[in-house]
């Protein structure tokens, strides 16, 4: 009896479904109509009022034809809609036609593997602006929607505004790809007027449960409960019972915060209507999910502080989370006696976030200088970890600010230094080598600080630096890979340069240096400057640079593929990238023997 109940409701929602997928809304309620879901509270008169600006729909023509320029249609259908960005070109945009003229399958590639989930500042800040530019799609061959791509690695780096707001932008038809990915934005950026309305069509047929149960949700909250029952009892007929759902779309209409426990199989749905309830998104939930969902219980002050911090924790390499508020994170633990009484051994056992917090907690209470000393620099350290500093500095900045150089501190100063310099405190960074022998060292630290925060008086300084490795640094006199760089990376920015040190510069521009650091590929290489040969491929450009650098930034490449990669984003018009690179780079070398 119960199957040709569950056979009765499925024929009926699926008729329903066939009548409703040319509408944009679902219709309104009737006075008195049923509590959806079994409420008992009745849910509200008025639909969700719809957007008040349509996006820019796209549909594609007839015998393979399309009916607008700027689309690409692969041979195994995938379209690509108008161009679509929150960047144009007076917003800090790279351009509309930034790669019109590159190959589209290796734009789609290099796209699926730009790093934007990093937390290198340069990386995450140069990523974002690519992926968020309004740009034509080039003409071949697709696999995917590059706007899908787009929107995934938003999400997947926390950019939830950003992911959002790309969503709502578009209409694809026939792409069940783009179609999830776009409503999983809009349900994480929390964009009621979209979430129910024609960009999430697909719910309308889609038979998966993750459509029905977001069709069964805008049916209830348009006040259609007879639908949303119906719809409800496919999903049941199906087996797929979800009480959280249930218990969560029955509260969001109700006006009630009842915690739903554990969720078995959360997904975005759940997560947009816990946050609709008003209840936090808690750790297990978010454990269970990727960064979106992380990002969310970990700025959720109601969780408990450690799940925070483990929610934060799990996300740190992905860049989602601000210094400001990963900083409140770790400041609001209560660490352990246990773990203060070895706090360096303890977070040598832990990952990075922990750790960071324990040896923050410990400097802080410590009084003694060395000792303060010696935690700050494991901080800083990152267990080895050279790729790690910007962020270990953004963290640890304030402590660093107050340790005042001391000649007995000296060992130090090269750490210490740089994470005052990326923390943005160029005169304090300074101080650390007021009394520092000369020799390579020292003058690396001088072309660094000019680059950094030019003034005329550091200038100067790195004048006399360059002169100083023009006599030092020849080819026969073994120079460190830091010499090199300090005067690749002065050539390629066009920084003035001593005669003598700018012929050098090209020398050792010319070696190939660090055999054992990560090396691209010669062929990688070549694509890069093939590509930047030529117009309408700046987005390839900058693809292949963020490609060859990685999400753990340039701590680790040779000295002469840095160079070439910011020689060549200063030669496409991209300057300040360019040197935010260089000073990135020469900051996270080790320091020479």
């Amino acid at each position: 009896m119960t199957a040709f109940r569950n056979s009765l409701a499925l024929a009926a929602v699926l008729a329903l479904a066939g009548a409703a997928s040319g509408q944009s809304a679902p219709p309104p309620a009737a006075t008195g109509a049923p509590t959806p879901l079994g409420s008992a509270t009745a849910p509200p008169a008025d639909a969700p009022p719809a957007p008040q600006s349509a996006p820019v729909e796209f549909k594609p023509g007839i015998l393979g034809k399309v009916t607008q320029t700027g689309v690409t249609e692969g041979d195994l259908g995938v379209v690509d809609g108008p161009p679509v960005g929150t960047l144009g070109d007076s917003q800090g945009g790279l351009g509309q036609s930034m790669w019109i003229n590159a190959p589209r399958g290796e734009v789609e590639d290099l796209l699926g593997r730009v790093p934007l989930v990093s937390a290198d500042p340069f990386v995450r800040g140069l990523a974002r602006r690519v992926v968020l530019t309004v740009s034509d799609a080039p003409v071949g061959p697709a696999r995917r929607a590059l706007v899908t791509i787009r929107i995934e690695k938003l999400l997947q780096a926390g950019l939830l505004d950003d992911a959002g707001a790309l969503a709502a932008a578009l209409k694809l038809d026939n792409d069940p790809d783009f179609a999830r990915v776009q409503a999983e934005a809009l349900l994480y950026a929390g964009r009621d007027k979209e979430v129910c309305g024609d960009l999430t069509a697909t719910r309308l047929t889609a038979p998966e449960p993750f459509w029905l149960e977001l069709r069964t949700w805008c049916f209830a909250a348009g006040g259609d409960s007879a639908s949303a029952e119906l719809t409800h009892a496919v999903l049941e007929a199906q087996g797929a019972k979800d009480p959280a759902f249930d218990l969560l779309s029955a509260d969001a209409l109700g006006g009630r915060k009842t915690a739903p426990g554990a969720i078995d199989r959360p997904n975005a749905l759940h997560v947009y209507l816990l946050r609709k309830t008003g209840l936090p998104v808690t750790g297990a939930t978010a454990a269970r999910l990727g960064t979106a969902a992380n990002l969310l219980a970990a700025r959720e002050t109601r969780n408990p502080p450690a799940d925070r911090l483990a929610a934060a924790a799990r996300i740190a390499a992905t860049g989602a989370l601000t210094s400001a508020e990963l900083l409140a994170i770790l400041n609001a633990q209560a660490t352990p006696a246990d773990q203060l009484a070895q706090p360096e051994a303890t977070a040598a056992k832990l990952t990075f976030l922990p750790a960071q917090s324990l040896l923050r907690r410990a400097a802080t209470l410590e009084s003694r200088p060395q000792q303060r000393l010696d935690l700050l620099l494991a901080a800083l350290s990152a267990d080895g970890h050279r790729d790690r500093l910007p962020l270990a500095a953004a963290l640890q900045g304030d402590l660093a600010l107050g340790i005042k150089p001391d000649p007995t501190m000296a060992r130090g100063r090269f750490a210490l230094a740089r994470a005052l310099l990326l923390n943005g405190n160029a005169d304090a960074a300074s101080a650390w080598y007021g009394g520092a022998p000369d020799g390579t060292e020292l003058r690396v630290f001088q072309v660094l600080v000019d680059l950094a925060s030019p003034n005329a008086a550091r200038d100067a300084a790195a004048q006399a630096a360059l002169a100083w490795f023009a006599a030092n640094a020849a080819p026969q006199q073994n120079p460190a890979p830091l010499a090199a760089l300090a005067l690749g990376l002065s050539d390629v920015l066009g920084k003035p340069m001593p005669p003598p040190a700018r012929a050098l510069a090209a020398t050792l521009e010319g070696m190939r240096w660090n055999a054992a650091a990560r090396r691209p590929s010669d062929a990688d290489l070549k694509k890069l400057e093939e590509a930047a040969s030529q117009p309408g491929r700046k987005g390839e450009v900058v693809l292949r640079v963020l490609d060859i650098v990685g999400a753990n930034g340039p701590s680790d490449l040779p000295a002469d593929v840095t160079i070439e990669c910011v020689r060549i984003l200063y030669q496409a018009g991209l300057a300040a990238e360019a040197k935010a690179l260089a000073v990135e780079a020469l900051a996270l070398q080790a320091p020479p023997p």
